[in-house]
């Protein structure tokens, strides 16, 4: 219990300087963060700050730890880290980000007359759902899928998620492929170079689909033993993605279409985005290519604006 003020119980209370209050870290970070700020002594801290050494110390530490200060020890006076730098990186291409593909998605649904959406990795483990756009004959709360509902993380398992897994290292891909079930296994890797090498994902419309994504989503409140069983079973009953020759076999009837996903990439080539179209019906193989090459297109744009 937290004592109020004037408890005679804050004597005893542990000195805070371990976890100093948010304020004190807050000043050091824009002390250091100042534009042409050169690097401090902690002496020099603790002067500008007027915080006790002990305070100043454990804050420093801790943030250097981080990687959100640096310390060099030829001199011992700390700077703004990488840790920071990346994050206020990412800040920016995030707000950037945002606002170019929330314009294209409204674009490309002007010309599709079908919802889409963008999908932002905010994780290692997690996309979230963030600028969409839909056409006017649907009512501005309508949603294309139960799961289609702005800010509504998704955890990155398999099967879904892979426009965000086919552009990783080997190691990282294999990874992700190691959490589906091991009949499933072998198509997932073919499926991932497939979608490289075209440079979208295309996730099939089935009668369970929907039930499926909420399913894969609602695991993490399961124990682990029974999350990964559910989750193998999932994985089973999805046909996954559509290899060259599918489509070429399907032509004739039409493509049932759920969503295609292209990715947007950030300046060091890594996936932080995808740009989805909600096409969920039947398709000519003519417009999902149609279809697909816009939203392709118009992730590479986005991705050209955050290099």
């Amino acid at each position: 219990m937290t004592p109020t003020v004037g408890d005679s119980s804050d004597a005893r209370q542990p000195a805070r300087a371990a976890s100093p209050p948010t304020s004190r870290v807050v000043h050091i970070v824009e002390l250091l963060a100042g534009a042409d700020q050169p690097a401090l002594t902690l002496a020099e801290i603790v002067r500008q700050t007027a915080l006790s050494r002990a305070t100043a110390h454990a804050i420093v530490a801790e943030l250097t730890e981080h990687g959100w200060l640096s310390r060099d020890p030829a001199t011992g006076r700390y700077g703004i880290g990488p840790g920071f730098l990346a994050l206020a990186r990412t800040a920016g291409d995030a707000d950037h980000l945002d606002r170019w593909a929330g314009a294209a998605a409204h674009t490309l649904c002007d010309r599709f007359a079908i919802p889409f959406f963008v999908a932002r990795r905010s994780s290692t483990d997690f996309v979230t759902l963030a600028a969409h756009a839909f056409p006017p004959h649907l009512a501005a709360d309508s949603e294309p899928h139960p799961w289609f509902r702005n800010g509504n993380r998704i955890r990155i398992r398999p099967p879904i998620c892979r426009e965000f897994i086919a552009w990783d290292p080997s190691d990282a891909r294999d990874a992700w492929i190691s959490q589906a079930a091991e009949p499933t296994r072998t198509r997932l890797r073919i499926v991932l170079d497939v979608i490289a090498d075209r440079g979208y994902s295309i996730e099939r419309m089935t009668d369970d689909h929907a039930a499926i994504i909420e399913a894969l989503n609602s695991l993490d409140a399961m124990p682990e033993t029974l999350r990964t069983r559910v989750g193998d079973l999932l994985t089973e009953l999805s046909v996954i993605d559509y290899l060259p020759d599918e489509l070429d076999e399907e032509a004739g009837e039409g493509v049932p279409v759920v969503t295609i996903g292209a990715p947007i990439f950030d300046d060091a080539g890594r996936v932080i985005a995808a740009m989805v179209a909600c096409p969920n019906t039947t398709l000519d193989v003519a417009d999902l290519h149609s279809i697909a090459d816009a939203t392709r297109t118009a992730a590479d744009e986005i991705s050209s604006h955050l290099r």
